[in-house]
């Protein structure tokens, strides 16, 4: 039988931390770093919400034996915020410190750890009738991340088929069909980490005293730098299973920009 209920155990810590600059020589900026443990008995299977309302992985009848992180969870996340103003440039000629002074440069940066990844089984828990994306799948002992660096896991399996295996007999099955529940935990291992940078590129150039062009360039995600999205997570998808087919924000976007103010 399914257990439901309207709520579920959860429990977040977290290190704050921030440092701030206030304006001066043109300079402000805002660094945040955030170091935390997010844990519920809710996360962890593929299904979506069913009856408006998470399925707990594995046995039904302990919530308990779910709890873990949450998929949202980022143990280190941090982030910088800054606003620089190009000052007066009076020692360079006219021209030159004309063009290049009274410009704004504004900027983000994000770097986080990745998600947890929950390994499913559709084969396993069959005895009890489960939802099969609500099953987790079970291990072998080997490590159940792959080694190298991200590009060759990208290329590759991030997650390692033979850390897991079909799940036991239950012990009142009939049969080797008639699974028992996998024995691997909620969020075992971690999806890739994320970074990006966006910065904006801003000017006020005065024609009259009520009339003034604004120029302004964005760029998303400067460095053009690819994020990747979590593996496939079911261990019975076969070869499809550990690998990588998504990423998670876009390329390089460029946007430009250009008001007459009156």
């Amino acid at each position: 039988s399914y257990t439901c209920q309207s709520t579920f155990k959860s429990n977040f810590n977290s290190l704050q931390s921030s440092l701030t600059k206030r304006l001066g020589h043109g300079l402000e900026f805002l660094g945040s770093y955030t170091w935390s443990r997010n844990l519920d008995e809710t996360s962890g299977s593929s299904g979506g919400q069913v009856f408006e309302l998470w399925f707990l992985t594995n046995d039904q009848t302990n919530a308990r034996q779910a709890y873990g992180p949450t998929d949202f969870d980022r143990t280190h996340r941090g982030v910088l915020s800054l606003v620089y103003n190009t000052p007066a440039l009076h020692n360079m000629p006219f021209l030159a410190s004309h063009a290049l002074a009274g410009w704004q440069i504004s900027g983000l940066l994000v770097a986080q750890s990745g998600t947890p990844i929950t390994v499913l089984d559709d084969s396993a828990g069959a005895v009890y009738g489960n939802f099969p994306f609500e099953n987790r799948a079970q291990r072998t002992g080997l490590n159940p991340a792959t080694s190298g660096s991200l590009h060759s896991r990208v290329l590759g399996h991030y997650l390692n088929p033979a850390a897991f295996t079909s799940a036991p007999e239950a012990p009142n099955g009939t049969g080797a069909a008639d699974t028992d529940f996998g024995n691997s935990g909620v969020g075992l291992v971690r999806g890739p980490g994320q970074r990006n940078i966006d910065m904006a590129i801003e000017r006020t150039i005065p024609i009259a005293e009520s009339q003034s062009i604004h120029v302004r360039a964005e760029f998303f995600n400067l460095t053009n730098t690819a994020n990747f999205g979590n593996p496939n997570n079911t261990w019975s998808a076969g070869p499809a299973f550990g690998v990588i087919t998504t990423t998670a924000n876009n390329p390089r976007i460029v946007q430009l920009a250009l008001k007459y103010q009156f």
